[in-house]
């Protein structure tokens, strides 16, 4: 049977212009955007309360991701604020790890993108790493909950990009060690989505799927050639 995130996925890119409905569910689960109320007193009121770990804007792009964050979110576009965020040089991958490659199976993938997703959601922090594919100008975003993997992929597996307002991107990839093993990706309305769970959830296999990713988008996204019935 069809899962309901699979169902809705072709609309997630138009969810960050939309008010969530209450009491809607997602996969199962309750789905509430991280918004902070205002606090009140007699005399005044505090709105919006945006701070650290805590962006509208990135919020609702990351509801376009299929991920709604519950607590904080940390938006990483340079690797300073990779360093900050994690109190020194992030690490550099280890040895040489797989691609993740696209895969024909959906009914996998959105199994094990619900799971991922459910686990970044109820993560204490999300970690949002953005920037260009190695050698390339293609923008990608990475989710995680794991600082050190995000980290890394700002320091290690991106290329700083032009800043912009945060958005969805053409490439994301979803980090979730915490879950079962998987590694795969798909390619909707010429966005790449890419899967790294459990023991594929590595710096290397990231920093190996990131360099991958313009090519696999580029072949799904090529248009088909013209058989001549003719010759």
């Amino acid at each position: 049977m069809m899962s309901l995130r699979r169902a809705v996925r072709p609309l997630a890119g138009a969810l960050h212009s939309l008010a969530p409905a209450a009491g809607a569910r997602t996969a199962g689960a309750r789905r509430t955007l991280a918004l902070a109320r205002p606090t009140e007193d007699a005399d005044s009121v505090q709105f919006p309360r945006e701070g650290p770990g805590l962006d509208y804007a990135l919020n609702w792009s990351l509801c376009g991701d299929g991920v709604v964050p519950s607590k904080l979110a940390y938006r990483i576009t340079k690797v300073q604020t990779a360093d900050q965020l994690l109190g020194g040089p992030p690490t550099a991958p280890a040895g040489a790890g797989a691609a993740a490659a696209v895969v024909d199976d959906d009914d996998a993938f959105d199994d094990a993108f619900d799971e991922a997703a459910t686990a970044l959601e109820a993560a204490d922090a999300l970690y949002v790493a953005e920037g260009d594919a190695p050698g390339t100008r293609t923008p990608c975003r990475v989710i995680s909950g794991d600082l050190g993997l995000a980290a890394t992929a700002m320091a290690h597996c991106l290329e700083r990009m032009p800043l912009r307002a945060p958005t969805e991107l053409p490439v994301t990839l979803y980090a979730a060690p915490s879950c079962a093993d998987y590694a795969g990706a798909v390619v909707e309305d010429a966005r790449l989505k890419i899967v790294l769970c459990g023991a594929q959830a590595t710096a290397a296999s990231v920093k190996a799927s990131l360099a991958a990713a313009p090519a696999m988008l580029e072949a799904a996204t090529a248009p088909a050639e013209e058989v001549d019935e003719a010759a």
